[in-house]
């Protein structure tokens, strides 16, 4: 039976280099998916989940409550985000997904998706992100990303709003 994420982070935080590494796998999608959202760019996103790998092992001593783990990674990967993107001046367009990549049965749906998230404004899309792909709450979106409850709320019902426009071909945001 797999052990509880709170069991884990008590067992990382004791220096378990299997408990953590086990960690980071649960997490792996999750922050992929998160890094996609914000910077558009596979090779990107890596490296912005490499970096909050890094971080995530150097400083899981500072997490107080072991329960808070997925709202302290994914906190810390944004962060790790929106930095490479100052440091690169740049976003860069999503104009083709990876080979090999799938996020569904039908590769041109998933590539129709992709693009009309893609047009999102990066909150909306962020939040579209957590909350659809990684299935997270409200509260937790809120307290990643460090806003009120009722600004996730908006943003999902914008978000949806300009997605289903774009998606349906009755907005044109290029």
């Amino acid at each position: 039976m797999a052990e509880s994420l709170e069991r884990l982070v008590k067992k990382a935080k004791k220096g378990d280099r299997d408990a953590f590494i086990e960690l980071m796998e649960r997490q792996k999608l999750s922050m992929s998916r998160v890094a996609l959202a914000i910077l558009h760019n596979d090779e990107d996103a890596a490296d912005a989940v490499g970096e909050t790998v890094l971080t995530a092992f150097s400083q899981l001593c500072t997490l107080r409550e072991p329960r808070y783990f997925k709202t302290w990674l994914t906190r810390v990967l944004i962060y790790h985000c929106y930095d490479l993107l100052r440091v690169q001046q740049r976003i860069v367009p999503m104009d083709a997904v990876p080979e090999g990549e799938a996020y569904g049965a039908d590769r041109d749906e998933a590539m129709d998706v992709r693009r009309s998230l893609a047009q999102l404004a990066e909150n909306d899309r962020l939040v579209l992100t957590l909350f659809y792909l990684d299935g997270l709450k409200i509260r937790e979106i809120a307290q990643m990303l460090d806003v009120k409850e009722g600004t996730v709320k908006t943003r999902l019902m914008r978000g949806r709003k300009r997605f289903k426009k774009i998606y349906l071909g009755e907005e044109d945001c290029t």
